[in-house]
């Protein structure tokens, strides 16, 4: 039994020289190693050890993934050192945001290994007492959830509004509770107010501290939840929602800065924006429904989640979180669904993306009939009609969604020039798109756009696309 002074750490190793190599490290520091050789064993007695720290041996990249995630669900303070040569698992502890997950050579020197192990121990207790074990969790490896994972930390280092756009379901509320957990005010409150589900004159006193029917001028000391004394982050979910006279009373609070209730000083700078929308707001305000001056003030830094048909190769890690998650909020062991079952969750389109995703899987292991599940999910999707591209009309598309605007402001109503700004705005969207969606490869982008290798090249010169 460990004595009150001595730290728990667990060693997760299948190569017995090595496994016994790091207990008698561990032992020698003073410290109660607890020995597993499999993941799921290991994972199962992480709450009820309650340890200190976790060491992990060479995983594979999905394993480790998985793994790590878990560890993480169960307690999001616990620290874990990773044995690995391979480069992506370095990167993986540094694109997740996690500083307190490290990574060393498999060929370790004994020094080495022993100043990591007391930096993570020294760590852990520094933040014994944050309020915050939940770690929130980004699950994905894909380049598209890379460049969004990659982007966070660096949002710390800026004051401006952040913008996140993306279908429902997508996960805007994970990467918003992400930017503020990995920011400098992650003790500081969140404050999240779905904008959709308050009338305006609630919103208006929620937001601002302004009753009902009053009008408060964005000079004047804010009592509402945009107090900025706590330095925290304010969370507006669906923007898009927000009625057009709290658009200008808003717009006004982003170029003005806020006020403090007790001092009138202006202090916008110690509280974090963040807003979120399901439709993309360059549309609405193509469309006249959404103020382009607030778009402009809120989409300087931007981040746009793709939808699941768009990283599928992300599907199996997400499932195997789900399953993960699912059976420890419900005390059971983990289970490890078939691959048959994550391959036809591959061939679906998820037109409810993750969210969607997460229900499959808690139905696929409450009822499990996996062979009925698989075979309604490819009914389900046989009957889904093909997902446009492009789902907005062809004026928007062309940036020319407000016609009759377009006309009115033009003196030469020259039939060819307006077919070529149409086609030249039409072609560099699409362009532009095809090259996202390959991740700048122009070979595959050329295929993708059944146009040729220089063809592209030349249209990407055009367009000034580099």
């Amino acid at each position: 039994m460990p004595q009150k002074d001595q730290h728990k750490i667990v060693i997760l190793e299948a190569n017995r020289i090595r496994r016994d190599y790091l207990k008698s490290i561990v032992s020698g520091r003073g410290c109660v190693p607890f020995i597993f050789e499999k993941e799921t064993i290991c994972l199962d007695n992480l709450r009820p050890l309650n340890p200190d720290m976790v060491i992990s041996g060479p995983l594979s990249h999905n394993r480790m993934h998985r793994f790590v995630h878990t560890v993480k669900m169960i307690d999001g303070r616990l620290p874990v050192l990773i044995l690995s040569g391979e480069r992506s698992i370095k990167d993986f502890a540094t694109s997740n945001g996690f500083v307190d997950v490290r990574v060393i050579e498999v060929n370790f020197k004994p020094s080495e290994i022993k100043g990591l192990i007391s930096r993570l121990l020294r760590y852990r207790f520094a933040n014994a007492d944050s309020s915050d074990p939940e770690t929130p969790l980004i699950i994905g490896s894909s380049p598209e959830m890379l460049k969004i994972k990659r982007k966070i930390p660096e949002l710390n280092l800026l004051n401006q509004p952040v913008l996140i756009q993306g279908e429902p379901g997508t996960g805007k509320d994970l990467v918003a509770r992400a930017i503020h957990h990995q920011s400098g005010r992650r003790h500081s409150p969140l404050v999240k107010i779905n904008l959709g589900q308050l009338n305006p004159g609630l919103l208006d006193e929620i937001i601002f501290g302004a009753k009902e029917g009053s009008f408060v001028d964005s000079n004047q000391r804010f009592q509402g939840l945009c107090n900025p004394a706590d330095g925290g982050t304010l969370f507006l979910d669906e923007i898009a929602s927000l009625p057009a006279s709290l658009q200008s009373r808003l717009l006004a609070v982003f170029e003005n800065g806020f006020f403090n209730s007790a001092d009138a000083e202006k202090k916008s700078a110690e509280l974090k924006i963040v807003v979120s929308s399901s439709n993309f707001l360059d549309r609405l305000v193509h469309q006249g429904k959404f103020s382009e001056d607030l778009y402009y003030q809120m989409n300087a830094i931007s981040i746009e989640i793709p939808p699941l048909r768009n990283h599928i190769s992300d599907i199996p890690l997400l499932t195997d979180f789900f399953a993960d998650k699912f059976c420890m909020e419900n005390g059971a062991g983990h289970i490890e669904l078939p691959k048959r079952l994550k391959d036809s969750f591959c061939r679906y389109s998820w037109p409810g993306n993750v969210r969607e995703l997460k229900a499959a899987v808690r139905k696929a292991i409450i009822y499990g009939d996996q062979d009925r599940f698989i075979q309604n999910l490819s009914v389900q999707s046989a009957k889904r009609p093909h997902i446009q591209e492009f789902e907005e009309d062809i004026y928007a598309l062309a940036d020319l969604s407000n016609l009759k605007k377009y006309i009115k402001n033009q003196s030469n109503l020259n039939l060819k020039n307006v077919r070529r700004v149409f086609l030249f705005r039409a072609e560099k969207k699409i362009i532009k798109k095809a090259l996202e969606r390959s991740n700048w490869n122009r070979k595959k982008a050329a295929r993708l756009l059944d146009i040729s290798y220089k063809s592209l090249l030349n249209k990407i010169k055009e367009y000034r696309l580099v």
